[in-house]
């Protein structure tokens, strides 16, 4: 009988190691250059997009309307958005999945969201006048002048 061969031999795990390690090590070190997909939106237009958004959706959750009312209205709200936008749910899509990849780009528009939002609701508030609440008088009687009881 004839001895059995290696087929794995103590070299073959030598350069099948060498040759994963020189994998992670161009890997890693290299750094991926991503390219930005084709459609995306530029920040200043996925910031004026999004504050429409939620402008629209915080007007249906004041509606105090049921779960599929609400479905039916953002849907018709959403295609007037994209047009207004004009642009398509795809673009958007894609957009939003690209800055969510991206936190710091994502936090510098929702930074800009938010002062946008908070500019619009001062300038409602300053066109409503609106007033504080009156303070309300604490006690209900008072001691007339030149009595000496209640």
């Amino acid at each position: 009988m004839q001895p059995v061969k290696r087929i794995v031999t103590p070299s073959f795990f030598f350069q099948a190691i060498l040759a994963l390690i020189l994998f992670l090590f161009i890997s890693c070190s290299q750094k991926k250059l991503e390219s930005k997909p084709s459609g995306l939106l530029s920040k200043d237009k996925m910031t004026d997009v999004l504050v429409d958004i939620h402008l629209a959706e915080g007007a249906a959750d004041n509606r105090k309307l049921k779960s599929g009312q609400i479905d039916l209205m953002m849907t018709t709200r959403y295609k007037e958005l994209f047009q207004k936008h004009e642009i398509t749910y795809e673009e958007f899509k894609v957009s939003y999945d690209y800055y969510m990849n991206h936190a710091e780009e994502l936090a510098e528009i929702y930074t800009e969201v938010v002062n946008k939002l908070t500019t619009r609701e001062s300038l409602i508030n300053r066109d409503k006048n609106v007033k504080p609440p009156p303070v309300q008088q604490k006690d209900s009687f008072y001691i007339r002048e030149g009595r000496d009881t209640l």
